[in-house]
């Protein structure tokens, strides 16, 4: 994917419901759930935590989620972080 279609999929994120809760998998809100008590699944939860989950998302010695599934794209990550600046719902 190109630098401007990563800028454009970023841009394109409106909402925790329709393109952040989709990314978490039932695997990652299991395993977060049970690991720290963090519901992924919950829009409250990952707006209190969206700094938290976005600089483990960003780690690249500690990449999230762990193998075998392996970290986000970084369209996927832009988008969160977009999410986060523009506080949107």
């Amino acid at each position: 994917m190109s630098d401007a279609q990563q800028d454009a999929a970023a841009a394109e994120c409106t909402s925790f419901q329709t393109d952040i809760r989709p990314k978490f998998t039932d695997e990652d809100v299991q395993h977060m759930n049970d690991m720290v008590g963090m519901d992924l699944s919950d829009y409250q939860t990952v707006k209190q935590n969206g700094d938290v989950i976005l600089e483990r998302l960003q780690d690249p010695d500690n990449p999230m989620p762990p193998p075998p599934r392996g970290p986000w794209p970084k369209a996927w990550i832009d988008c969160f972080q977009q999410w986060l600046v523009k506080r949107l719902p």
